[in-house]
């Protein structure tokens, strides 16, 4: 064995050492050059090795940084591996020119490989190695596209986009693909992407994966890749350049984010330079460009309809607000709904604070059909949603707030919760949690498939009532529950948006803590489409409708009054319980 063999097989499975010594890329001004790996390339590279070394799968979700060669490091891994180990390799994106660029960069790798020379034959649609392997590109606006195979390696570049780029229904392909590689050692998935708002699948596989210092430790799952914009090294310039001179120069924005994030002189005057010049002096666009943490990549990406930061402030909420599961019990005897604690698996709602005398209430239901009557591959999801309205304590307001709702399971997609009752049962619970809180109902009247004449019937309850226009007797009179048109839509979400802009700091009558991570969940996936409507970008958006009516009528919540008590005895010297109604009870 001679020494270019004995270099050969010592770096046969080692991407770093071949891309920095034997491999080259091309520049965007068209140059072959030798590259030196980045931050985020030896990051991917450390989680490919961990797995080799372990004898485990590799599995990567990689938030991609701008023009950081993220896809460069994808593809000389995938590279290498097809090298070292007989293997079939498959590119994936939303359209051909994605696989097509990714298929260049791996052109340039065969044909400049000086480890293995000759050793890999790119065309167009395939590329063949000495070793037996292959690698294909495709596209996945054909739904059944490379299901039917089974890979070692696979590449989905932009994963996060794939819906907009015309993949019908992408995250049942996308998941159907990766299903696609056995979960065998030396397989390696890389599913990367650059932000797009926080929902769809590629944003559900980041919030469930690992660290790389998990996965090193033994722990399975997706691997988690991101790199933020001031780690690389080509992210710095001459302060003095951008007139600074002293950190006495930084504006107050500058200031504040080179604390938070420990940035240096040269750092800060490569940010001032590309706000100035690439996000047309926009700080919220440098922020969504360049983002420093996850959370803000995804966040500030997309065209969600609220506001970024009032989406962080309810985030944050959620991990001081603690929730419990239960179900709502009616006693028929004593004609009272109590709270009764459960495990999730058991409740069918979730409650974050029992009912305060004063305090007043209002319960906002979107109806689907129920689950008896649901079609279709992920039919509309009921919410049914309770809320609290302001008020003063000890001098301070307290915002309205999200109080209990109806819980939620996993609905047919893949990471999808949904909640489909029968008509019967979301009649009960609606009647309950009005009952519980003594609350106003303002069911949505387009769709209620008769819950406001089940409701009417049931009785002890208030539900909402409009004001119409009879034109034909020329008067007004009242109907049942709120009506969602095209006049009032936008006007219950442009509110709701505001609300959350203002949320958290603390003016009177103003915010609004949301408190549910479902809820959050599905505010972050509503954005506006390309015709303009604002809707749920993937999936569902119930939630938000719900929220959005509860939010537009809270001046009308009702208020809560303590009802009167049984004292305390033995069960056997008990009496009867009379039947006085009342409404909820604190438990």
């Amino acid at each position: 064995m001679n020494f270019t063999d004995v270099v050969r097989e010592d770096l046969k499975w080692d991407f770093v050492s071949q891309f920095e010594s034997f491999l080259k890329i091309e520049r965007k001004g068209g140059e072959i050059v030798r590259p030196v790996a980045n931050v985020h390339q030896s990051r991917l590279d450390a989680a490919t090795k961990a797995a080799h070394e372990q004898g485990r799968p590799c599995r990567i979700i990689a938030l991609k940084p701008r023009q950081k060669g993220s896809s460069t490091g994808s593809v000389g891994i995938g590279h290498v591996r097809l090298k070292a180990k007989r293997g079939r390799g498959l590119i994936a994106g939303g359209k051909h020119f994605q696989g097509a660029n990714l298929f260049r960069i791996l052109k340039t790798y065969a044909d400049y490989d000086e480890l293995d020379p000759k050793s890999c034959k790119v065309m167009d649609m395939e590329a063949r190695y000495q070793s037996g392997s292959m690698m294909q590109r495709i596209t996945l606006a054909n739904g059944d596209a490379g299901r039917s195979g089974t890979y070692q390696v696979l590449i989905v570049t932009e994963a996060a986009y794939l819906a907009e780029e015309g993949v019908a229904n992408a995250d049942v392909v996308l998941d159907g693909l990766l299903k696609c590689v056995p979960m065998e050692p030396d397989t390696i998935i890389i599913v990367e992407s650059t932000a797009n708002g926080a929902s769809g699948y590629f944003y559900d596989v980041w919030q469930g994966g690992i660290t790389l210092e998990e996965f090193e430790a033994g722990k399975a799952g997706y691997v988690k890749i991101f790199s933020a914009w001031f780690e690389f090294d080509d992210s710095r310039l001459d302060p003095a350049s951008m007139g600074i001179c002293s950190e006495d120069d930084y504006t107050n924005a500058e200031a504040d984010y080179a604390e938070k994030w420990s940035l240096d002189m040269e750092q800060v005057a490569w940010m001032r330079y590309a706000i100035k010049e690439e996000c047309r002096g926009d700080f919220e666009k440098f922020q969504q460009d360049y983002p420093s943490d996850p959370e803000s990549a995804f966040l500030r990406s997309g065209r969600c309809v609220f506001d970024a930061a009032g989406m962080e402030h309810q985030e944050k909420i959620v991990t001081v607000r603690p929730r419990e599961f239960g179900y709502l019990s009616y006693n028929e005897k004593a004609d009272r709904v109590q709270w009764v604690r459960t495990e999730e698996r058991q409740g069918m709602g979730v409650r974050w604070e029992t009912p305060r005398v004063g305090c007043r209430y209002l319960v906002s239901v979107d109806s689907a059909s129920g689950a008896d009557q649901t079609g279709g591959d992920d039919p509309d999801s009921h919410s049914v949603l309770v809320h609290r309205a302001g008020y003063f304590q000890n001098g301070q307001w307290a915002e309205p707030a999200m109080v209990m709702r109806n819980i939620l399971v996993p609905g047919n997609k893949p990471l999808s919760l949904c909640c489909w009752w029968a008509n019967d049962v979301l009649i009960e619970e609606v009647w309950r949690m009005a009952r519980y809180w003594q609350a106003l109902i303002v069911p949505e009247e387009n769709h209620d498939r008769g819950l406001i004449e089940a409701l009417k019937l049931r009785g002890d309850v208030d539900i909402y009532q409009r004001e119409v226009f009879n034109r034909r007797e020329n008067t007004k009179m009242n109907a049942l529950g709120w009506q969602t048109t095209v006049k009032t839509r936008p006007m219950i979400i442009e509110k709701l948006a505001t609300t959350i802009r203002e949320a958290g700091k603390g003016e009177i009558g103003q915010g609004y803590e949301v408190r549910c991570p479902w809820c959050i969940a599905q505010m972050k996936n509503f954005g506006t489409k390309p015709n303009g409507r604002m809707e749920a970008l993937v999936g569902h958006d119930d939630d938000v409708l719900s929220l959005a009516i509860g939010n537009m009528l809270l001046d009308m919540a009702t208020p809560y009054q303590e009802s009167e008590r049984e004292v305390w005895c033995p069960r056997d010297l008990r009496e009867p319980p009379n039947n006085r109604k009342g409404g909820g009870q604190w438990s």
